[in-house]
């Protein structure tokens, strides 16, 4: 192992062992000194990395975020029919969303402490980007493939469904109700037909 893969290699697992402990603990039960013994690294070279608890925990999020995105990613990827999208697909977003509480409770938990923390508020408008870019990339290419017809602008219904799929995420995590979720998703199945309709 050279050098820099060592290096990179430590970096990476100070901020898998931030990312475990926000998942385990929360924002404010995690502790720079806990995540050193996590990762197994002194403290000293963790404040090498990350001179300040907020900059780690902003990797954190991202670690957190991408692994979300890349869930939400493929479980979206695996629909291709519009009618799909509009029906079975909402038990299929539903199973990831379901996947994925632990991780957007640790996310909500950091985004209550954001607005008292520079640089966690500063990671915000990068956090809501990563959403929407899979939102667009599901709309482009249903349109591409002339599957569907928006009938509303794009810069209305990304925020929209980008608004619903968190507040499904946030009320998950507070409710565990599997049963009021589906529900509710599926009542958003018969909305989605006035924003969006199959070619």
């Amino acid at each position: 192992m050279t050098g820099a893969t060592a290096t990179e290699s430590t970096r990476d697992q100070i901020i898998h062992a931030a990312a475990d402990s926000l998942l385990e603990n929360g924002y404010s039960g995690t502790s720079v000194r806990a995540i050193a013994s996590k990762a197994g690294v002194a403290i000293g070279n963790l404040q090498y990395w990350f001179p300040t608890k907020s900059e780690l925990l902003v990797e954190a999020w991202r670690y957190l975020t991408a692994t979300s995105v890349e869930e939400l990613r493929r479980t979206l990827n695996q629909l291709t029919d519009p009618l799909e999208v509009l029906e079975v697909g909402v038990e299929s977003l539903w199973d990831s969303l379901r996947r994925l509480g632990d991780v957007q409770l640790a996310a909500f938990d950091l985004l209550v402490q954001a607005p008292r923390t520079e640089r966690l508020r500063a990671y915000l408008p990068e956090l809501f980007t990563r959403y929407r870019e899979v939102i667009q990339e599901q709309l482009d290419r249903l349109e591409e493939d002339g599957r569907v017809r928006l009938l509303v602008p794009r810069d209305v219904l990304v925020p929209l469904v980008l608004n619903t799929v968190l507040g499904f995420g946030l009320y998950y995590v507070v409710t565990r109700d599997d049963e009021s979720c589906l529900r509710a998703l599926s009542a958003f199945r018969q909305l989605a037909g006035s924003v969006i309709e199959p070619v």
